[in-house]
């Protein structure tokens, strides 16, 4: 090999190993960024998921005990709503938000009973335990986000 053929040789081999170099830097970093976002994006539909969930069966627990204090209109079927909302509550939060959602089920099938338990409860109270519970659980799950972000 002659000198002006090594003298091109050298700096076209040390490019292309630069452009190598570089493209598989800009590979493994573009995967993991796309992998984050891709997992944040999960989170923020689990949050939505669960925001809306959580809204549904707070109206549906009032509309309930506003059916029996206007019309007075005592059925279990007025609860059949309620119990669906807490069954995907069942499979999708944790204990502690299950257990506030079953209270204010336990209240809304007692106050639609025939003959009435006589144990009213507090619909507000349990209300507010559930709404306390969820906003807690949410807040769980948004800071979970944060620490896994770079």
């Amino acid at each position: 090999m002659t000198g002006l053929s090594v003298q091109i040789l050298i700096p076209v081999i040390a490019s292309l190993g630069a452009a190598l170099v570089a493209g598989i830097a800009s590979y493994v970093a573009g995967r993991g960024m796309r992998s984050h976002e891709w997992k944040l994006g999960l989170v923020r539909e689990r949050l939505l998921e669960r925001q809306r969930l959580y809204a549904k069966f707070i109206a549906e627990a009032d509309r309930n005990v506003l059916l029996i204090a206007g019309a007075g209109a005592k059925s279990i079927d007025n609860v059949m709503p309620l119990l669906a909302l807490y069954a995907e509550i069942s499979l999708l939060s944790t204990d502690a938000v299950q257990r506030r959602a079953k209270r204010v089920c336990d209240l809304a099938i007692s106050a639609n009973g025939i003959e009435g338990s006589g144990q009213d409860g507090d619909h507000f109270a349990a209300k507010s335990a559930f709404v306390d519970a969820a906003r807690s659980e949410l807040r769980t799950i948004e800071a979970g986000a944060r620490s896994a972000a770079p």
